[in-house]
């Protein structure tokens, strides 16, 4: 059975349980691990995703092990790993993963960092590669998220954040259609 951990329960794992909870990953044991339960229930949107809620602090991380050390002492293995994230000292950095001048690591637009395309990352602890600037809402980012890992786990070629089917907003249409005039 293939282990999939998220770490974090920032703004964009927590709109990736919801889709897990419709999606249901095929042989994939889901685990998010956690500092604290922050203002939304998260155990709660965990267990209803099929999700085991792990309240810890991650200290190390190696990815070529692909193992995490823990507060606690506790050691998670694991085959696909997310990260969302604060951070005061990088854990990106000091396992040597492709960081910016801030210590964030960095992914490209489909979530994914190249140096090790088991792991992924959202929120404020990435920036994407030749697009530092880019700015897209968690809930985005949690949808591109969930659906290129599912991608990975069964193979097939990611999409990049820019690619979702959006219906353009009223005003976006309005001018659409002022300018066609």
């Amino acid at each position: 059975m293939t282990k999939l951990l998220l770490i974090g329960a920032g703004k964009a794992h927590l709109s990736v349980l919801p889709l897990l909870q419709k999606k249901k990953f095929k042989d994939v044991e889901i685990a998010m691990i956690a500092e604290e339960k922050n203002t939304a229930d998260v155990s709660t949107l965990c267990e209803k995703a099929n999700v085991t809620f792990i309240e810890d602090k991650i200290i190390s991380f190696d990815p070529l092990q692909k193992m995490l050390l823990s507060f606690s002492g506790e050691i998670y293995r694991f085959d696909v790993i997310s990260f969302d994230i604060e951070m005061k000292v990088s854990l990106f950095k000091q396992a040597l993963v492709p960081v910016d001048g801030q210590g964030l690591m960095v992914v490209e637009d489909t979530l994914q960092n190249t140096a090790f395309p088991f792991l992924f990352g959202a929120g404020n602890c990435v920036t994407i590669a030749r697009q530092p600037n880019f700015a897209v809402g968690s809930e985005v980012q949690g949808e591109v998220l969930c659906k290129n890992i599912q991608s990975y786990l069964s193979g097939r070629p990611l999409k990049p954040l820019g690619s979702q089917n959006k219906k353009p907003s009223f005003i976006g249409e309005w001018i659409r259609r002022l300018y066609k005039k």
